[in-house]
């Protein structure tokens, strides 16, 4: 069977649909980076600050474990690489108090990822547990150090 033939969305379409980033996530390669390019026009829209963005930050987080556990159920795999719902929430909390532009956009982007594949600390514990709430948690904080590191960048370069 065709890959574009395959259902991808048995079960609880809606779910599975927030957590794959409404099938980002399916893409063979690199579905943890076109996952944190989806938060770049939630980013560009909310502005870094203020109540869109918030707002857009708090309706991520709140779908995002119940979706990650549907797909995590549905698929039978801890983390699914087709889970992108917590590069999203990752990369919205890492551009919290950060205007919109394509410079910062372009470094916190690159920080994010950087530490996404990367983790340590509070991260690779989060990384090493089971369950949608450790899913999610790792992405959460590899964007606040891909703030904490954007931030400690502008701080040095003046």
């Amino acid at each position: 069977m065709s890959i574009l033939q395959e259902n991808r969305f048995r079960g609880n379409v809606a779910w599975r649909a927030v957590a794959s980033g409404m099938g980002v996530g399916y893409i063979p390669l690199f579905p943890g980076t076109l996952g944190t390019l989806l938060a770049l026009p939630l980013w560009y829209l909310g502005g870094g600050t203020g109540v869109a963005h918030f707002g857009m930050l708090a309706a991520v987080l709140l779908v995002s474990v119940p979706a990650a556990r549907v797909e995590m159920r549905e698929t039978g795999v801890k983390d699914p690489p087709s889970v992108v719902i917590d590069e999203v929430a990752g990369m919205l909390l890492a551009a919290t108090g950060i205007p919109w532009g394509w410079k910062p956009a372009l470094l916190l982007f690159l920080l994010f990822r950087c530490f996404d594949i990367v983790k340590f600390g509070p991260a690779a514990w989060a990384d090493e547990r089971e369950g949608a709430a450790y899913v999610v948690a790792d992405d959460l904080v590899a964007g606040v150090y891909a703030h904490l590191a954007y931030r400690g960048i502008l701080w040095l370069i003046g």
